[in-house]
Parts: structure tokens; C-alpha cells; sequence
């Protein structure tokens, strides 16, 4: 009898730590779950569905691809023009059939624009394509900048200094230069070579749209030995294309004519600027219509059109230049300026669908090797 008090405070205590152990367990479980909660809570939600790296980079280009067919127009022009631009072929299998009109002479390309003499000339009553020129000019100011060289000297463009034809066709377009430099061991000009620090303008001349017409390497292609003195305009991007992916005049002609309207060649050059190339075939027609991009605001972009010499154009269209409103000239003499800009600024869904369709079909065939090489890009 004297023990049964302190055995009954004994299993009290028990009790007590039995429920204190409970407890315990039930907090922890709490914690633990509402941990948990919160960790959902926070974790971002998907609303979409997941969309690889591959579907991402088409869908992308997809959008690039919409930025010039959005909205744009037509333009009609001479299907004659097709021998006509800066990227014209001209070789023994492609005369020159066009005309050679926007030049200048010489002289006053030779100084830069401070008046510093950077190149010479063999004779300043020499012509050239005025665009070409200004390109050769700004080589040429680059080339003096960074070698203090101005030993340069142009010998043909159109014609040879005695007023003969040159040996090559396609001086007939104005776009070609045939350098010599100075030699200090025989005090005479010699054929532009590349050696020693002449080689700055091989490896930077793409940059302002000249390219060496004959490499040593694209004999086959161009049907042409080697001439390491002879240099042609063909413009920026082109001949930052030419370069990156090694390609000669004839190779370029034929890769960009796989780029459509709808499918155009993106490029951003050297200076920044993003350009957009497409092919449009010459039509069998007086005249080849030509869907040419506009701004949002229904502006033209800066752009270009250059015949090929043989069976279409190469539109250039340069997506970080000023837009401007369109001035729309007449083609036929009987219509008004009034009814060409209505023309050309109201086309049917119906056209847009035919153009569109016609365009994909010459597509599809190169749809694979296109994704390819705008990947590259």
C-alpha cells in the first residue's frame, strides 16, 4: 500500500512523454509537407508546350521570313534588265548585253577626303561605275590608313590607258580595276600580287564589295586561269557572301538562286547592316515583275535590283537603311503616274496567293540544303 502512489506517478509520467513523442512526429510531418506545398508553389508554371531547340530555331526563322512579305509591292521592269547591275556574269559563254551608263572618271577617287593622294592612276581620263569608285575609294582610304602605303595604281577599268579594249569582257561593264604597285627594286609598277603588306586588300577587300575575280583556286569554276592583279565590284553583302563561304562569281549566281521571295537569303554584314536576298526569274515576257518588301508604314527599304546576264534577278534589300516613299515611274506611255501607283499598291489576295504558290513549288526542292546554310549564317 505504501508504493502505490509512486507507481501510479510513474506511468503518468509515461503518458506524458508518449504524447509529447506524438506530438513531435505530427509537427514534423507537418513541416515537411508544408515545405513541400511551398516548393510547388514556387516552381515556375508551364502554360505552353515544351517546344525543342530545333522547332524554336524554325519558328524563328519563320518570323525573319515574314518581316519582308508582309507587306510589299510590285514592280514591273524591262526584262532586257537582266544584262544590267553589279552582279552580271560576263565570260565567254554570257556577252555583256547591257549598257554602261552611271560612271565618272578617275581623278577624284585617287585622294581621300582630306585631300591625301592614296592611290594613282595610269591615266585620269580612265571611267568607271560611279558606285564601284566610291567602294574602290573607300578600299583604298583603309588600305593607306592602315599600311601608309599609296602605291596603288589602277591600269584598266573600261579600256586599256592607249584607249584599246582590255583582255577581259567584262571591263565592258565598268566594274573591274586592274591594279600594278610600286616596286622599289626596279622603281617601276609591277602586277598587283598580294605579297608583303598588299595582302591587306585580299583579306579585307569583301568588306566594301570588291572581290578578286580569278582565284588560283576556282579555275574550273570560272573558266579562267589565275590573274592576281584583276578586281571586281560586286557590292556588300554580296561579296561578304562570296568570302565567308568561298565562292566565286559563277558559284555565288547559282547558290543565291535557290533563295525566293519568301524564302530569302538573311545576311548581317560586316558593318552591321541586315540584308535580305532573294531571285526572281526573268519572265518570258516584255517585262519581269518583281515583289519588292515595304516598312509597316508602306515605305520602300533601301534596296537593289541586279540582273544576273543570263536568266534573272537578284534583289537586295537592306533592312537597316532609311525607308523612303515610293515615286513610282511610268511604264506604259499611256498611263497616268496615278494609275501605276494604284497598280502597284493594290494586288489581289488572288495574286499573292498565285505568286506565293508558284514560288514554294520551285522551292521545295531546296528547302533542306536552305535550312543548311541559313544556319551558317
Amino acid at each position: 500500500m505504501q508504493f502505490a502512489p509512486v507507481l501510479k506517478r510513474h506511468y503518468k509520467y509515461k503518458n506524458i512523454a508518449a504524447a509529447l513523442a506524438i506530438c513531435l512526429l505530427l509537427i514534423l510531418w507537418l513541416t515537411t509537407s508544408c515545405s513541400n506545398k511551398a516548393l510547388e508553389r514556387n516552381k515556375p508554371q508551364s502554360t505552353t508546350k515544351v517546344v525543342s531547340a530545333s522547332s524554336k530555331k524554325k519558328e524563328t526563322k519563320k518570323k525573319d521570313e515574314q518581316k519582308i512579305t508582309e507587306n510589299y509591292r510590285y514592280e514591273e521592269i524591262d526584262s532586257n534588265e537582266v544584262s544590267n547591275g553589279s552582279l552580271v556574269l560576263v565570260n565567254n559563254d554570257h556577252k555583256f548585253g547591257g549598257k554602261l551608263t552611271d560612271t565618272d572618271t578617275l581623278y577624284s577617287y585617287l585622294f581621300s577626303n582630306n585631300g591625301t593622294q592614296i592611290m594613282y592612276a595610269s591615266t585620269t581620263v580612265l571611267e568607271a561605275d560611279k558606285t564601284a569608285l566610291a567602294a574602290l575609294q573607300k578600299l583604298a582610304n583603309e588600305y593607306y590608313t592602315n599600311t601608309s602605303d599609296s602605291s596603288l595604281l589602277l591600269y584598266s577599268t573600261t579600256e586599256n590607258p592607249d584607249g584599246s579594249s582590255t583582255d577581259f569582257d567584262e571591263s565592258q561593264t565598268g566594274l573591274t580595276f586592274d591594279m600594278l604597285i610600286y616596286d622599289d627594286a626596279t622603281g617601276g609598277y609591277s602586277p598587283y600580287t598580294g605579297d608583303g603588306k598588299t595582302s591587306w586588300i585580299l583579306a579585307n577587300g569583301h568588306k566594301y564589295g570588291i572581290i578578286l575575280r580569278y582565284p588560283a583556286d576556282k579555275t574550273a569554276e570560272t573558266g579562267h586561269e589565275f590573274v592576281s592583279n584583276h578586281f571586281r565590284y560586286v557590292g556588300v553583302p554580296h561579296s561578304e557572301i562570296m568570302a565567308e563561304k568561298s565562292l566565286c562569281l559563277e558559284e555565288y549566281l547559282e547558290f543565291v538562286k535557290k533563295y525566293t521571295f519568301e524564302k530569302p537569303l538573311s545576311f548581317t554584314a560586316y558593318e552591321g547592316d541586315s540584308f535580305e536576298i532573294y531571285y526572281v526569274p526573268q519572265s518570258k515576257d516584255r517585262t519581269t515583275r518583281i515583289p519588292i518588301p515595304q516598312s509597316p508604314e508602306g515605305k520602300d527599304y533601301a534596296y537593289t535590283i541586279s540582273g544576273n546576264n543570263y536568266d534573272g534577278f537578284i534583289v537586295t534589300v537592306n533592312l537597316s537603311g532609311e525607308t523612303k516613299v515610293l515615286k513610282t515611274e511610268t511604264t506604259d506611255a499611256n498611263e497616268t503616274d496615278a494609275d501605276t501607283d494604284q497598280n502597284d499598291a493594290e494586288y489581289t489576295s488572288d495574286e499573292q496567293d498565285v505568286y506565293t504558290e508558284n514560288a514554294d513549288n520551285a522551292a521545295d526542292e531546296n528547302t533542306n540544303e536552305e535550312e543548311n546554310d541559313q544556319e551558317a549564317y
